[in-house]
């Protein structure tokens, strides 16, 4: 991942380095070997340059595309028969492989359309259209749910997620009785960090705040199961962002303490938590111990919402105050 990124329409896509776009490319067509020989030249090109973040993008990088070219490979027979034939049974594996591994939902939920399952074909049609309302976005919420109790395994858990997030698009603004059985559904999900990313933010033109340090807590029913200090990079003109792996541990909220400020004050642009690649963060409840002067342009939901560009759409402190935000992945803790 770079401060410099293409933004993808679907909330399940990773974002994509712009100097790894050609790499990107030959993913799409499955081309694994010609995307390994890319990176390392990139790699060579880094290493003159002695772009140190760069070169550890293009290290991950290449681990990613190894574990697809794995991947691939158990599947590969399918692939060859849907190119062939336009097999329903292999366009439902193919497709759950570019949903599941390739975090391609777009072309993933485009196959699903030719699988041999009338609900999920019915569903990624309904996941295509992007439903805009809240009672669509219910109900697609429940068609996913519904396909997910047909299946096992990450695919059975990657529909539960598909659905929990069209769900928290819609339920701050359907009626409580109608969140009840649902916010149960998502207690059951069990949801394992396996990667988080903190994003900075520069306070727009004004480029006088910031996070240097801080503490990431994950927590499972109020008990902490995970910690690390980190510090936080800033850049003035552009979002910078810290990644950490914590392993693959269990958890229903994060906690994010800022310890050292920048500036006239802390804050942060984004808060990204990921399982098995999609960031199940996104649009959940977000309470802090405080936001500059109650302004809500402001306040600690902006964690949640998907933008991390850093000039937009952040979380401040008060003037010289350090304090916290917490994510909640489950319980819905309404604007204040």
């Amino acid at each position: 991942m770079n401060a410099q990124t293409e933004r993808s329409p679907d909330p399940f896509d990773r974002e994509v380095p712009l100097e790894l776009r050609g790499v990107t490319q030959e993913l799409q067509q499955n081309n694994f070997d010609q995307a390994l020989k890319l990176l390392a030249d990139l790699r060579k090109d880094a290493l003159k340059t002695r772009n140190r973040q760069l070169q550890a993008e293009i290290v991950t990088s290449m681990k990613e595309v190894n574990r697809l070219k794995r991947e691939f490979s158990k599947v590969e027979k399918e692939y060859k028969i849907l190119v062939k034939s336009q097999d329903p049974a292999a366009a439902r594996v193919i497709g759950n492989f570019y949903c599941l591994e390739k975090c391609d939902w777009k072309s993933g939920l485009q196959l699903l359309l030719k699988s041999d399952s009338p609900a999920l074909r019915k569903t990624a049609a309904f996941d295509l259209q992007l439903p805009a309302t809240p009672e669509s976005q219910v109900r697609l919420a429940d068609a996913w749910w519904q396909v997910a109790e047909e299946e096992k395994g990450q695919v059975r858990k990657a529909y539960l997620l598909r659905g929990r997030y069209w769900y928290l698009q819609a339920r701050p603004h359907i009626p409580a009785a109608e969140r009840v059985d649902r916010d149960k559904k998502l207690a059951l999900i069990p949801l394992e960090a396996d990667q988080i990313v903190i994003w900075n933010q520069h306070n727009a033109n004004y480029l006088d705040r910031g996070t240097e340090t801080c503490v990431v807590t994950l927590l499972l029913q109020g008990k902490p199961v995970w910690r690390k200090a980190t510090r936080i990079p800033w850049e003035k003109d552009s979002p910078a962002f810290q990644t950490l792996n914590p392993p693959g541990v269990r958890f229903d909220q994060i906690r994010v303490d800022v310890t050292q400020y920048r500036g006239n004050g802390g804050g942060l642009g984004e808060i990204e938590v990921f399982d098995n690649k999609i960031n199940v963060a996104r649009n959940c409840s977000v309470v802090a111990s405080e936001y500059w002067e109650q302004n809500p342009k402001h306040h600690p939901t902006n964690l949640t919402n998907g933008d991390n560009s850093g000039a937009t759409g952040f979380w401040l402190l008060n003037n010289q105050k350090t304090g916290w935000a917490l994510v909640d992945l489950i319980n819905y803790l309404p604007f204040q």
